[in-house]
């Protein structure tokens, strides 16, 4: 399943709807909804490409279980991520504590290196958002290394790659290429999504071109390129049902399936 990790939210549900369906058109089958602010995510929680009531799954979890996640008005399974850009660590600390409990992806946004190592430290943050070259740049060893022991997912975006031109181009693809050296995509869990694309949405690209771009310029090999835009979301996806799915018992302990069997006076589980 081809997942597009950032697809920016808009108010306006016309514009919002031409955006998935061009997203759906050029070969996804699911996107992570990107949101700035309370607002936004009261907005799309409470619209009609959201299911306002937990889905019923079955159990065990597979990819199809993402599909429980489409409504009526979408192509495709859209799921919330709302991305925290804090000024100071206190503030990404009182933001997490208030964010921790909604259904949502926590992703934080920023330059701040102490944020950022605080943030791939926290077991709450499960993404990083790092689309250009500033934010890329601010990434260290130790930063890469947290967020790999903690699972913490790197996104980022080509929409940059594709708008800008001549040395602004040359020199987000070198920031690009020396961070994809720095922390390798075969060890570490990159997504990739579109960005800023609300002005132009003719910037988002496909999973195949994106492929293509990953492996022939990135030098990175076609089924880690892959990996990037199916298996990494897949599983971010499938963190989040099982949150939304009230399946964590405890750290480390989780419901994964439920066996039933026939006794005298009815179903016992």
């Amino acid at each position: 399943m081809f997942i597009n990790s950032c697809i920016p939210w808009q108010n306006e549900p016309s514009k919002f709807q031409k955006n998935i369906s061009l997203c759906y058109q050029i070969g996804y089958q699911a996107a992570i909804i990107d949101l700035k602010s309370k607002d936004e995510y009261q907005n799309f929680i409470k619209s009609d490409f959201f299911p306002n009531n937990v889905p019923k799954i079955k159990l065990p979890l597979s990819i199809e279980t993402i599909l429980s996640y489409r409504t009526k008005k979408s192509p495709i399974s859209l799921i919330p991520r709302v991305t925290l850009n804090p000024e100071t660590p206190k503030s990404l600390k009182k933001e997490l504590s208030i964010w921790k409990e909604r259904r949502c992806l926590i992703a934080v946004k920023s330059l701040n290196k102490e944020i950022l190592e605080i943030a791939a430290r926290d077991g709450r943050v499960d993404i990083l958002s790092i689309p250009t070259s500033d934010s890329q740049k601010s990434l260290t060893k130790g930063i890469i290394s947290l967020a790999r022991q903690n699972e913490c997912f790197l996104d980022i975006s080509l929409t940059p790659v594709i708008e800008f031109e001549h040395y602004k181009r040359t020199k987000i693809l070198r920031v690009l290429y020396r961070l994809l050296l720095k922390a390798k995509p075969s060890a570490h869990k990159y997504l990739i999504g579109s960005g800023s694309i609300n002005n132009n949405p003719w910037l988002m690209r496909g999973p195949k071109e994106t492929i293509s771009f990953l492996y022939s310029v990135c030098n990175i090999p076609e089924f880690q390129a892959k990996r990037i835009l199916t298996k990494n979301p897949e599983e971010i996806i499938l963190k989040f049902i099982k949150r939304d799915q009230k399946l964590f018992i405890e750290s480390g302990v989780e419901i994964v399936d439920i066996i039933e069997e026939r006794a005298e006076g009815g179903l016992k589980k």
